[in-house]
């Protein structure tokens, strides 16, 4: 992917979160090439340093000396650790985020399950991939300012989620179908969560049990089989 295509995402997907108090981002984001490398190189300092080290076991100092930055930059774009971590939080959202935004073959496509199958089943290849993801969005690394960018991270995910639905179904309006995708995904990490606790992963044991429940919910408002539309608009 370029840089200009990564950009282009990002930006996306910041545009797609609900509007949030001010307050929550506390980290600064850069506006310059120069302060988002050292922005990226910070985080992906903080990324490595939490298995290195332990969540709760490093500092701004810590991360300078790892990113090789000065500590002043550092402090330039965040006033303290959880303003890094609520920025990694993002920064994994982001990346559910192009997961359920992905392209789905139409042929492998029969009822809106099997688009919320595949979100589910890609979504845990890659937090199983990242022991960072499953501690800071499951595990201990949680702040209530971690919970808050990520409830916002949840809005735009659920919305990416309704769009590629809506490209293959007529899926009803109301209830609000990104309102009702957003708390299927507070199902998921409710399942995903005790999962992470008993085993420190997600298994496919309860992949396929998240699937059941979200079902489950989601059928209260839509029938399984949906009227699909016109292959044409798929395109």
């Amino acid at each position: 992917m370029t840089k200009q295509a990564a950009k282009k995402i990002r930006t996306q997907f910041l545009s797609a979160q609900e509007d949030q108090p001010s307050d929550l981002i506390t980290f600064r984001r850069p506006r310059q090439k120069r302060g988002v490398k050292k922005f990226e190189a910070i985080l992906n300092a903080a990324h490595e340093l939490i298995i290195s080290k332990g969540v709760n076991n490093f500092s701004l100092y810590d991360i300078a000396d790892h990113a090789d930055v000065a500590v002043g930059s550092v402090y330039h774009f965040f006033p303290g650790i959880e303003a890094v971590f609520a920025a990694l939080v993002e920064r994994y959202d982001l990346r559910f985020w192009e997961i359920v935004s992905e392209h789905i073959p139409p042929e492998t496509v029969e009822n809106w399950g099997d688009i919320i199958w595949h979100h589910i089943e890609k979504s845990r290849q890659y937090i199983n991939e990242q022991e960072q993801v499953l501690i800071m969005i499951l595990g201990p690394g949680q702040t209530w300012q971690t919970r808050q960018v990520d409830t916002a991270g949840d809005t735009a995910i659920a919305r990416a989620m309704w769009n590629n639905i809506n490209q293959y179904f007529d899926v009803p309006a109301s209830p609000d179908p990104a309102e009702l995708l957003h708390l299927a995904i507070r199902i998921l990490e409710s399942f995903w969560q005790l999962s992470y606790q008993r085993h420190e992963k997600v298994t496919k044991e309860m992949q396929q049990e998240t699937y059941r429940a979200i079902c489950s919910y989601l059928e209260l408002y839509w029938p399984k089989y949906l009227q699909r539309k016109d292959p044409v608009l798929l395109d």
